[in-house]
């Protein structure tokens, strides 16, 4: 059997082939975090020729894809998008705000991969009905396709939190509630999931212009700092009273917050939209014939806005599998094997939920996709659990989070040091005596230690031994 040589980042999973690249296109992460892996490649069938649809061209999708490929070389494989671009990479669209077309190494295969591996790919087609009795998909244009083993790889949205919309004060209240169904009713707002998105948002940048982000997680201080580098005048919205609360402590939090202040980004922190307030503008043809004006301010503030970005988080895409009787709550319902409740339908990235957890992450869906795949190929193997990661490279700041604890649970022991000099901080928390997560803010360059550490559940002195502590 040929073997394949392949450098696997540690941090978010993601595979080159060739050589060691400076940094991952995926998180971010130096050269350094990639390792060596030998992939064997499969011997033949392992069983007959299924039909397999997949459904969603994204991380999950095609990593699904790609498994059942290598373990059933003759099986019909359909990816089917809603999207009208092959897989890529999801995680570096804010790049291209600025109108500019991607690289080749912004896609997760080059065009030929699908031709050579024998993958139908149909795009800008959206599965509007799933009938699990018949087998089959039916189609937003009407078609239908059929299948014997069925992938659910559809992802998820960017959520809206209803927010009531009205005229400035010249004008009556629409009475009008804002939501992630309606949002294309009013010009100037936006959310960021999609390649396609960048595309409708860098129509409104320009120099000069004023934006408002509400959301001041990972993904929209992101977006925020690249409309900064663009010259957009950008006011950041957070409802939490500290930024990155899911991947700092307070003390990291502190920190990381006059890193941000000193970005040039405005900052409101522990406050939230009431009104999204607009203007009439005769030159739009959307539902109110109007668009963005500001934000009013639960605290009473309002500030003014050529457009608005939401980035609270996301939603799993639950309505094609609801309806045709999966279960559901979150996300759809799958085992560690990626079952769902009917039998030859798997689910797989954001649109499943596993322990009571839609992980909504591309490591998740990327070691879900493959999961996924080998088991709907005959293969039984279970989802792999794995450490939660960030890396963060925005803002002039570098900071890397693993771990999925409250770091603030005062029952976690913690051991950290910061040097406010250099502009470095890093703490490791302990549960039981075994290290659980940590935080680098600064100098990440520990960030592989820090996962191995995790990953081992060393104690204290393993942890000082690897330079942690």
């Amino acid at each position: 059997m040929e073997k394949k040589k392949l450098y696997k980042c540690a941090v978010c999973g993601h595979v080159v082939e060739g050589s060691i690249p400076d940094k991952c296109e995926v998180c971010g992460a130096d050269g350094d975090a990639f390792v060596e892996i030998v992939e064997m490649e499969a011997p033949g069938p392992i069983g007959g020729l299924d039909r397999f649809l997949i459904l969603g061209n994204g991380s999950a999708g095609f990593n699904a894809a790609k498994e059942i490929r290598k373990l059933l070389p003759e099986a019909s494989i359909t990816m089917v998008s809603k999207e009208t671009m092959k897989s890529y990479i999801r995680t570096n669209i804010g790049e291209y705000l600025d109108g500019s077309e991607p690289p080749e190494k912004f896609f997760l295969a080059k065009d030929t991969w699908y031709e050579e591996n024998k993958i139908e790919l149909l795009l800008g087609k959206t599965a509007v009905r799933l009938l699990p009795e018949d087998k089959k998909v039916v189609f937003d244009d009407g078609t239908e396709k059929s299948y014997d083993k069925l992938i659910l790889a559809n992802g998820s949205h960017n959520f809206i939190p209803p927010v009531q919309v009205e005229f400035d004060h010249t004008e009556k209240t629409p009475g009008f509630v804002l939501n992630d169904s309606n949002l294309k009713d009013v010009g100037g707002i936006h959310t960021l999931r999609e390649f396609a998105d960048t595309k409708e948002l860098s129509g409104e940048i320009a120099p000069g212009k004023k934006a408002v982000v509400i959301g001041g997680g990972l993904l929209g201080l992101e977006a925020a700092w690249e409309l900064k580098l663009l010259g957009v005048d950008v006011t950041v919205v957070e409802f939490v009273k500290r930024l990155l609360p899911r991947q700092l402590d307070n003390e990291g939090a502190a920190i990381f917050s006059g890193i941000a202040n000193r970005s040039g980004l405005n900052l409101i922190l522990g406050d939230s939209a009431q009104y999204i307030k607009i203007k009439k503008d005769p030159a739009l043809t959307n539902k109110l014939g109007a668009k963005v004006a500001g934000v009013s301010l639960k605290s009473g503030g309002f500030v003014e806005a050529d457009f608005v970005l939401f980035s609270v988080g996301i939603r799993s895409n639950l309505e094609l599998a609801k309806e045709a009787g999966l279960a559901v709550e979150r996300g759809v319902i799958v085992n560690r094997k990626m079952e769902t409740s009917v039998p030859d339908i798997w689910a797989c990235g954001d649109v499943c939920q596993l322990d009571g957890f839609v992980y909504g992450t591309w490591p998740a869906a990327l070691g879900m996709g493959k999961t996924a795949g080998q088991n709907a190929a005959g293969i039984r193997e279970d989802f792999k659990k794995f450490t939660n990661s960030t890396i963060f490279n925005s803002l002039n700041a570098k900071v890397f989070s693993a771990g999925s604890v409250d770091f603030d649970d005062p029952l976690l022991d913690q051991v950290g040091t910061r040097n406010d000099i250099e502009g470095t901080y890093r703490k490791v928390f302990f549960r039981d005596g075994k290290l659980v997560a940590g935080i680098l803010i600064g100098d990440t360059t520990k960030q592989i230690k820090v996962l191995k550490a995790i990953e081992n559940g060393l104690d204290y002195a393993g942890a000082k031994e690897a330079g942690l502590v």
